[in-house]
């Protein structure tokens, strides 16, 4: 793998081990030669280190290693992006993304559902479209803003009774 690609790979399987949920039933460490070759190429960042960390951690890099050789080119290659989009963020816009992030877990299920939809849909608007909106939402003042938002509810929910 060419240098340029493994190292956004290393950075996100270390942050992957650091992202993981809770620690994992107590097992046993994983050798290194016990690694299939894609797995030793995808973890050899912490190669050196692997004998000494905790059984968990190396169970949560192999799950890691493992997600990243099922991913397409494609899924890779957004991943990369994305990571290097984040390098790329200042200390304070990485705060403000991480508290966006944990306000919207905090969400009840519903609403993270109805987020994502509409997240979706606006994914899916031509790009000129989607830059329009963002300029539009920008321009506006904090009430202008609910205002705004309060309306569009509105108008969604008169199209579905229409539809009804």
């Amino acid at each position: 793998m060419p240098k340029s690609t493994t190292a956004p790979l290393r950075l996100w399987i270390l942050s992957m081990a650091l992202l993981a949920g809770p620690a994992l039933a107590q097992q046993q460490s994983i050798t290194w030669n016990s690694l299939s070759a894609s797995e030793q190429q995808a973890l050899q960042p912490v190669k050196e280190k692997w004998a000494t960390l905790p059984a968990e951690r190396q169970q949560r890099l192999r799950q890691n290693a493992e997600r990243w050789n099922q991913m397409s080119p494609e899924q890779r290659q957004r991943i990369q992006d994305n990571r290097k989009r984040w390098q790329e963020l200042s200390p304070e816009q990485r705060r403000t993304l991480q508290t966006r992030h944990q306000q919207f877990r905090q969400m009840p299920p519903q609403q993270r559902r109805k987020m994502r939809r509409a997240f979706e849909q606006f994914r899916n608007l031509p790009e000129a479209e989607r830059a329009a909106l963002r300029e539009k939402f920008r321009a506006m003042s904090p009430e202008q803003r609910r205002q705004w938002l309060q309306q569009q509810r509105k108008e969604k929910m008169a199209e579905k009774a229409a539809d009804n």
